[in-house]
Formats: C-alpha cells, structure tokens, sequence
C-alpha cells in the first residue's frame, strides 16, 4: 500500500512530494522532492569554517563533519536495555503503545505520574465568560472540578553525577555563531526606581525568567518568555540584532502596557512566535501560567499578529473552547504564506499536552481542530537522559514545518512529537477544512526511518528555501539537518553544531527572511531550570546564528551532494 501526497504523473524534473510506501521489511519510506529555485548552494563565497581548535592547518569539510558526527553524544546506554532494567515487561506490552494511539481524546500521563492534589486541580478548571472579546476569566472556587485523568506536567526525576569521560567544550562547530548569551536575563525599564519595586514586589524574579521562543526580523530578535513560574514581568521582548553587548537588555513588545493587564486583553504567556513574508509578527498566548509548578489556564489560548513595520495590532484571534482541552498547551507555530496573499495566510498550532493540531484560516478568520494516532508520544521515548538528569515526559506533537512550495503551489507539513524518534508529514492540500482532514487519515504518514536508535527526540525544527530542515536534538546537545528530497535516513542526517556546554538543550529554531539565509537557535537548559539543577553562576541562554549555505556546505545536507550506498549513518553506532 502507498500513500501519496501527490500526482503519480509529472514532467521530467519537476518535483514534488513523491509516494510515501511500506517496502518488505515493514519500514515506511518517502522520497520528499519539493520545488525549490536555488537547489545549489552558492559557491562562488567564500567559505567561513574555522579550523577546529587544537587542529593544526585548515581542516577538510569532511573531517568537519566527522567530527562533529563523533561529538554528537553517542555514549548513551541502549534505550531497549535500560527501558528493560527500568520498567520490566514494558517492551514487550504492545497494548501500551496501541492504546496511546487509539484513544486522540484522552491525556496518558497517568501511565507514569500520580494525579496531583485536587486544590491544584481545582485552578485548571475555569469558565471563558466571553472567549470572543478575551476578557478576564474567573476561577471556579465553589463547584467540584471535573479531574482530568492523572495530568502532571512535572514529573519525579532522578539526578547522577554525569559521565565526565567527555570534557566540557563551548565550541559548537564552525559554522555557528554564537550572538547572544545571558546568565540571568534583565529588562529596560522605565526607570532604576521601577526595576528596584519590581524586583521588592516580586513581580520580576531574574532566576524564573526563561527565554524560550524566538525569531527575527529586520534589526530586531524577538525572544518569547513565558510565565512557567511567578516573577516574569513580561512574556515577549526583544534585542537589537547588533549589540554593544553579549547580555543585552530586553525591551517588552510591543509595549509594558501588553504585560501589566490584570484581564485577557494583553498577552498572558507567550511560547512561540513566528515571523511571515508580509513583515507580520504572528504570537502564540498559550494563556497558562505556573508550567513549571501547578498549571493554571489564566486565560483562552489565542494568536494575535502585529505590523511590524507600525508594531500595531493587527488581529487577535481566542481559540474556542471546543479545541481548548482539560489540559492543552499550545506550544508551537507555523504560518503558511503562499505567492505574496498576506491575506491568504494559515496557521498551524501545536497542542503539544493533548496531541492536536489546530488550523487557523486569517481570511475567514475561522479555525479547527485536528486529531490523529501520529500527534501523540511514543512511550518507549518517554524517557529522556541529559548531563545527569533522568526524566520522562510524554509531549506529543512539537516540532512543525512548512516545507516550499511545490510545482503543484502546495506544501508539506512536516511534524513529529517531542517524545518520538520519527518525523511524519502531511500535505496541506488536505488541511484546508475538518472533513478533509478527518476523512483521510492514511494521508498523514511516517517518513523514512528514525533519526537514531535511541535519543533521537527533536524539539523545534524549520526549512529553509532551499528545502533543508534544521532541527534540535536536545538530548544530544546538537542541531542537526537534512535535505528534505532526500530520504530521511540517519546516514543522511548532518550535524550542524554541537557543544555540551553552549547547546545544551537546544530549544527553538528559525530560518530567517533574508536573501541569503540564516537559521537562528536558543538554547536554554530547560530541564535544568526545571528541575532546580540550573547552575546560576554560569550563562544558561544563548542564542546563535549560522549561515545556511555555509552550514550546510559539502555536507550530506547539501542540496548538492550525493549519497553512495557505502556512507555510514548515526545509527550504526547510535
């Protein structure tokens, strides 16, 4: 059986997304082609690339990636032997993982976590008097909550001193920059006197601010901050693009006024945010507070967009309580711009807790919800392992992205949960109303192969014009790439930068508008600030940059390069 994403019959060399198939072996393959103008990278620069430190004379492309393949953290124990040793019979009960992906409606968490107490559940069941107009919400004290199932964002974790055969380098590979970098993140306020009360009030704790979204636009990088704890006095800011300083202050956007009302009519808690080719600031309010310690729904989720060429308002946009669950997190974005129809627009949002996807329509000013069995956690990748820390997390779909256009003007929605190895892909032809998408959901597939045997989870991930994909690999302190016309198959997936110093945990990813191209990252320590393990002597955010023509160059993500049979794949020793 093969799914298609496209027409069967096409010209000599045009391309598009071709068949996606199940071969002898039972693994599913997809050779994805996409309509790229500049399939070459542009040779005629020069190249950037450093010598790696303690290398003598200039070192080879390949001996580049080589070595960035061998830093890429490959000294995990197997995942098949330690899911064994941890959780006896978990392998072999296949009912556990059919029972994940046959019931979209209901979270799973209870089959690790305890429920939490019912005075914190209590919090999480509110009434949207008005979702329309987004006013303030009010919590319900007097009824008995009706209890989600055993929903618990922060799960036990366990802590042992990290393997420290490696030793620690700050370097991230010759293709990245490194702009900006904070131990603690500071703000411009009005005055000296205002920070001084916001920090007597409480109101701005410096250790609680975590940076986590970003993007980028003209002279300006935009960072998201969500409020996962109390002390965060503004949850979207931004950092001139070129500073007198590594640890610049952030600048509230688009105004302090956004972030001091006390109703649903300001931004809330921002997660991620998204930059489109009609100089548009799209935002994802995930409308919750307290991530970190009880989860609390303050207000509906919504997407609101800016001119950011006036920074006004240019539409805000609540969710309907329909697509708001028990127990939703809307945690990514992805906005689909076709042939200069700003109008046109359509946007893809991640409900990363309760494993859907929701598609906004600008021009109708309208959207749905869409469940299938490939948005949820695979459970055997539940469980997660970074410098010490052992913890599990079942996050569903994450990691979403657009690919070009096509020679049939559509495009691929690439996705893949956080706890998963695996990328899947749909085209968007099919997202275009509920009943199409219901209606087909053997067009939604797996493709190709797993990233790697084990630790192979993937938090955000972006496609640039010339159709490569740039991805984080967070529990490998790395970013890596692959060549979307390429099957995805670890022996073509390349490692951009790596450092268990500067990526640890690299968290969100975005390629950028310009001509020539640059994909920009965060890395943030989650886990650590999590977990209370975040050392608060020592930069913990950093955002960096790469060219990505230079990133990828005589690579195996090279639009150029050709894969023999003989090269070698992570998952041979991975």
């Amino acid at each position: 059986m093969a799914v298609s994403f496209g027409r069967r019959l096409r010209p000599r060399n045009a391309i598009h997304v071709s068949d996606v198939s199940v071969d002898r072996d039972g693994q599913h393959r997809a050779l994805v082609d996409l309509d790229v103008a500049d399939r070459s990278p542009d040779r005629s620069s020069p190249g950037s690339r450093e010598d790696l430190p303690g290398t003598p004379g200039a070192a080879s492309p390949e001996d580049l990636q080589d070595s960035l393949r061998n830093r890429a953290r490959c000294e995990h124990p197997s995942l098949d032997e330690a899911a064994t040793k941890r959780f006896p019979g978990l392998l072999e009960d296949e009912r556990l993982h059919r029972g994940l992906s046959s019931r979209p409606d209901v979270g799973f968490s209870e089959v690790f976590f305890d429920p939490p107490p019912a005075s914190n559940l209590q919090r999480n069941l509110i009434h949207y008097p008005d979702v329309g107009t987004g006013n303030e919400v009010q919590e319900v004290t007097d009824a008995e909550p009706e209890v989600s199932p055993g929903r618990v964002h922060v799960p036990g974790h366990s802590y042992e001193p990290p393997d420290d055969r490696y030793p620690k380098d700050e370097y991230a590979g010759p293709a990245m920059d490194m702009v900006f970098s904070w131990t603690m993140v500071d703000f411009e306020y009005e005055n000296s006197s205002a920070r001084v009360a916001a920090l007597a009030e409480g109101t701005y704790v410096p250790e609680n601010v975590l940076p986590l979204g970003l993007d980028v636009w003209g002279e300006r990088v935009f960072l998201t901050l969500p409020k996962w704890r109390d002390g965060v006095p503004a949850t979207l800011a931004t950092v001139p693009r070129i500073s007198k300083t590594t640890s610049p202050k952030l600048r509230p956007y688009p105004s302090w006024e956004w972030h001091r009302s006390r109703t649903c009519e300001g931004l809330t808690s921002v997660f991620r945010i998204q930059v489109d080719e009609c100089a548009r600031l799209w935002v994802l309010d995930s409308g919750k507070v307290d991530v970190a310690d009880s989860p609390f729904q303050a207000c509906p989720p919504k997407i609101l967009v800016f001119d950011l060429r006036t920074d006004r308002l240019l539409r805000k946009y609540p969710l309907t309580p329909d697509q708001i669950k028990q127990d939703s997190l809307y945690s990514n974005i992805a906005v689909d711009v076709r042939n200069g129809n700003c109008e046109g627009a359509r946007a893809y949002l991640a409900d990363v807790w309760r494993f859907g996807i929701v598609v906004y329509d600008f021009s109708a000013d309208s959207s749905f919800r869409v469940q299938h069995r490939f948005f949820f956690p695979d459970p055997v990748a539940s469980r997660y392992e970074l410098h010490g820390l052992g913890f599990q997390w079942t996050d569903g779909i994450f990691g979403i992205a657009l690919s070009p256009l096509d020679v049939h003007s559509d495009r691929t929605l690439f996705f893949h949960p956080m706890s998963s190895f695996r990328e899947f892909a749909v085209s968007t032809s099919l997202l275009g109303d509920k009943e199409s998408a219901e209606a087909h959901p053997d067009a939604f597939a797996p493709v190709g192969r797993p990233r790697a045997k084990d630790f192979g989870h993937s938090s955000g991930s972006a496609i640039a014009r010339n159709g490569v994909m740039f991805f984080n690999m967070v529990t490998r302190d790395s970013v890596w790439c692959w060549d979307t016309r390429k099957e995805h198959d670890p022996r073509n997936l390349g490692v951009v930068g790596h450092s268990n110093v500067s990526l640890v945990f690299p968290n969100d990813i975005r390629v950028d508008h310009e001509d020539d191209q640059n994909v920009w990252l965060i890395s943030n320590k989650l886990p650590m600030y999590l977990y209370g393990r975040l050392d608060l002597g020592e930069p913990a955010y950093r955002v960096f940059r790469a060219n990505v023509r230079t990133a990828v160059r005589n690579t195996v993500c090279d639009p150029d390069y050709v894969v023999s049979d003989s090269d070698s794949g992570y998952d041979e020793t991975c």
